[in-house]
């Protein structure tokens, strides 16, 4: 009886061990980066801006009159944008998209949209008098010791039960 019982919890406890180890193996995936339009004295500022597939651009209209972000493709708009109000896009593939503010046409802006290279860690480059700072992805710590361990030790723990059990059965 005592056998049925524990066959059981041996083999979760297995699995929880496995669990914890297959989590140790997996790559981050790269967090895609926020970029920041503002919308000041009836310009886009920066008006140009290259970013890579799966970053942010949020822009916020620091003006007192009402602008628009408004995609010349027609593939995002983000409706009025009263004094410090906001619109977020995020860009899913590559391209150059144009845009600009509905009421005022001459407002014009480009997002350069880049395919993200895969890389092991990113990089930034380095840092000039009076440039802007990097905009750069912190990778994800990886597993601890602690996980990587504990994970080991709980299959060992149920392969060592079970030995102990079929000992027990074996006359």
């Amino acid at each position: 009886m005592l056998t049925r019982l524990l066959t059981p919890a041996i083999a979760l406890t297995a699995a929880i061990g496995l669990l914890l180890l297959a989590g140790t193996t997996a790559a981050p995936a790269r967090a895609g980066a926020a970029h920041a339009i503002e919308i000041v004295d009836f310009a886009f500022s920066p008006p140009s801006l290259t970013i890579s597939v799966g970053d942010t651009v949020t822009w916020t209209n620091a003006d007192s009159v009402v602008h628009t972000a408004t995609s010349t493709s027609g593939s995002f708009d983000s409706g009025d944008l009263a004094q410090g109000a906001s619109y977020s896009l995020t860009f899913s593939q590559a391209g150059t998209y144009g845009y600009l503010c509905t009421p005022h046409p001459s407002m014009t802006g480009t997002i350069v949209v880049e395919a993200a290279a895969p890389s092991a860690a990113p990089t930034a480059a380095p840092l000039t008098a009076g440039g802007a700072l990097p905009d750069v992805a912190m990778p994800r710590p990886g597993p601890s010791g602690l996980q990587i361990g504990g994970g080991i030790l709980l299959i060992l723990s149920a392969i060592a039960a079970l030995i102990t059990l079929r000992s027990r059965r074996t006359p």
